[in-house]
């Protein structure tokens, strides 16, 4: 499979996705990045928005192992992980514990509404999410491959609920935001719920392990140039020390140290990793700034907290994320660039 064969194939998965999540069609392509760029992803939205039916009609599309789980204030770690179970051998009656693994164990697993789990059980994901194994009693059992974690969250509910920790925040190389549709995407979906259209046979060769790991395969080795590299190194240190206006836009705003603490290289290599998927997306040879723009607020705008008043001020983290984005191309003059 070459790279413009992969391009296709990606295409096709996405227009099979679109006849059944209608609009959204920044958080699918947030979706296909992050799963391309081997990472886990957490969607925040309001109840009945499609956050669920998006990521089973994702694992279905993509033909992987696909397992939920639905967080509640009860739930331990041993349900998600798995846990030994007693058993007995069927020939020499004898006991002994098997492993048994858990709804974790699959190649994308759905994390309903995490945030309401304890803090015991949401650090239970930390390990899996980082390195792809889970280890019990002192046994480690490596995950399949590829894993991704779509968590989902209400932002609407505090009641009952436990805010990720920053920790955990940080395995996410995205935190997607979605919003209710458009008039037109909502009447659209009224219209298909209630008079659905016989569906079409899906056109696309299924998905297996060897076409899964090219199309991986060509996300990763996307050229990106030093030059690319090194505006991101700046805009994620500027999330530390915002960037000061630059001298001939006197109009571009200024910054009083409104940050509590900004985004680690971690989010800069979750910026590069992502962008280069989206170039594959787009069908691009090589990563370019308009890529990175995309994606800077669902990068990193979990990494980094400001002072409540400037939050305010700022229009929030990605209020705060837009300004630094407008001073970095203010300073390099990146808005043709960014218009390309």
């Amino acid at each position: 499979m070459n790279r413009h064969q992969a391009h296709n194939h990606i295409q096709t998965i996405l227009s099979h996705l679109h006849r059944r999540i209608i609009g959204q069609r920044d958080i699918t392509q947030q979706l296909m990045a992050c799963w391309l760029a081997e990472g886990h992803i957490l969607i925040t939205g309001a109840p009945g928005l499609g956050k669920t039916l998006l990521i089973k009609e994702f694992s279905h599309l993509l033909n992987i192992q696909f397992g939920r789980i639905q967080y509640t204030p009860d739930l331990l770690p041993s349900d998600i992980t798995g846990a030994d179970v007693l058993k007995i051998h069927k020939d020499t009656h004898q006991r002994h514990f098997e492993f048994v693994k858990g709804p974790l164990f699959a190649n994308l697993v759905l994390a309903d509404e995490i945030n309401r789990a304890s803090p015991r059980t949401q650090a239970a994901m930390l390990e899996a999410m980082q390195e792809g194994a889970v280890t019990y009693l002192g046994q480690r059992y490596p995950l399949p491959s590829p894993f991704m974690v779509c968590a989902t969250q209400n932002p609407m509910e505090s009641e009952g609920t436990y805010p990720l920790p920053e920790a955990q925040l940080d395995r996410f190389l995205m935190h997607a935001l979605m919003d209710y549709p458009s008039e037109r995407d909502e009447c659209a979906i009224l219209t298909q719920y209630h008079h659905p259209q016989s569906s079409e046979p899906c056109e696309q060769p299924p998905l297996d392990a060897a076409r899964a790991a090219a199309l991986i395969e060509h996300a990763t080795t996307t050229p990106v140039s030093a030059e690319l590299i090194e505006l991101v190194c700046e805009l994620v240190r500027g999330t530390r020390q915002p960037l000061a206006p630059a001298r001939e836009d006197t109009t571009a705003p200024s910054f009083n140290a409104p940050v509590q603490f900004g985004s680690g290289p971690r989010g800069g290599l979750a910026l590069i990793a992502t962008a280069k998927s989206l170039a594959l997306i787009c069908g691009d040879h090589e990563v370019r700034w308009h890529h990175i723009k995309q994606l800077i607020c669902p990068v990193l705008r979990h990494r980094i907290s400001l002072h409540p008043s400037y939050a305010r001020e700022l229009n929030g983290t990605d209020g705060f994320l837009d300004a630094l984005t407008q001073q970095l191309e203010a300073n390099h003059n990146l808005r043709s660039q960014a218009a390309g």
